[in-house]
């Protein structure tokens, strides 16, 4: 059995978190900064009786530390408050600057300046997909979704995975805990059309299950289940599918004792890259009106772009296998084509609404 506390309300993503620290720290040194200027205008206007302008240079070069001298001769009341700012400001303008300087060189203002443009494209995303976690299973699903062209946002918490995808992916991505919902709902969540979950912890995959099916009644989720007697847990949850990847592990070295070859021809398949070949189901009703309702033979739909029908997934849910060319394209049916990205960009092109 499976037991989660709800995060905190208000709770946010650690990016939200690093642009706060980081404004945070340059709002502080900046106020500090302003604030002596203003104590010591105020003091020469004060004290010496100085023009407003005057009291202001001589506090910010006091502030500096530049030395250029005394704008006027001061008294000795004023000399005694300028020790005290000289004093004062020797800390704070070392503070100051230094704050300024590190948020540079430790790229926090880039960092911030990248985090602000990747959330507004996240903002403006719709129908996409949500891969939760960054280890090695999900790092095969976000290289099959560029290969075809899904557009995706990662959910990721560790910093260590974070500053990866940062500088050496274009991906875009969110940081944070994805068992909370206010991250996922910085993904896109309510605007994404399916959610693939691949946490290490049954109890993590459940939880965002439950999450993602109750934000999003409508959304597609396919979660990584790592014990089999998890997996009916995680279905009743709400996931439309689920994988065990023990069990695929052992169906395919078991196929490998008699079907190497065929084994290692689909292992071919799934590995060639994005400039080879790719699988795409595509719904009947998503075709041209001049392709519904005839037979895949009088429609010459496989010609048109040299693609190869491969199944054919009925109402009921059962597939056919090589469909026959007296096969009636209604609306109900969906097709399982096989070709190369740029076939694919072609039938996409010349077939779909």
């Amino acid at each position: 059995m499976f037991f989660r506390l709800q995060a905190a309300p208000g709770a946010g993503s650690e990016r939200h978190k690093r642009i706060a620290m980081i404004l945070r720290r340059l709002l502080t040194a900046l106020i500090l900064m302003l604030s002596s200027i203003l104590v010591g205008t105020f003091g020469y206007v004060l004290i010496e009786d100085y023009p407003w302008f005057d009291a202001y240079y001589m506090a910010v070069i006091t502030l500096a530390s530049v030395g250029f001298g005394e704008v006027h001769p001061l008294s000795t009341t004023g000399k005694v408050f300028t020790t005290f700012l000289i004093l004062f400001n020797v800390g704070l303008f070392a503070y100051a600057i230094s704050t300024i300087t590190g948020i540079f060189a430790e790229g926090g203002f880039h960092r911030l300046i990248h985090d602000f443009r990747m959330n507004k494209r996240i903002k403006n995303i719709e129908k996409h997909t949500i891969v939760c976690g960054f280890g090695r299973h999900s790092i095969e699903v976000t290289q099959e979704l560029t290969k075809q062209n899904i557009p995706f946002v990662v959910v990721e918490n560790s910093p260590h995975k974070i500053e990866f995808l940062r500088s050496e992916t274009s991906y875009m991505f969110v940081e944070g805990d994805a068992t909370q919902d206010v991250v996922l709902e910085e993904a896109g969540i309510k605007n994404a059309t399916a959610i693939v979950i691949t946490l290490p912890d049954d109890s993590d995959n459940l939880f965002i299950t439950l999450s993602a099916r109750q934000i999003n009644p409508s959304l597609r989720i396919i979660s990584r289940a790592n014990k089999a007697t998890d997996e009916a847990k995680i279905r009743r949850a709400g996931a439309d599918h689920t994988v065990v990847p023990e069990r695929i592990g052992g169906f395919y070295m078991a196929n490998l004792v008699n079907q190497p070859d065929l084994v290692e021809f689909f292992n071919l398949l799934s590995n060639m890259g994005p400039s080879n070949v790719i699988f795409e189901e595509v719904s009947v009703s998503q075709l041209q009106a001049a392709y519904q309702n005839r037979t895949i033979e009088n429609s010459q739909l496989a010609e048109i772009a040299s693609v190869a029908i491969v199944a054919a997934r009925h109402l009921d849910g059962q597939y056919e296998l090589n469909p026959p060319h007296s096969l009636k394209l209604l609306p109900d049916l969906r097709l399982v084509l096989l070709g190369s990205p740029e076939q694919m960009a072609d039938f996409r092109k010349k077939a779909l609404k």
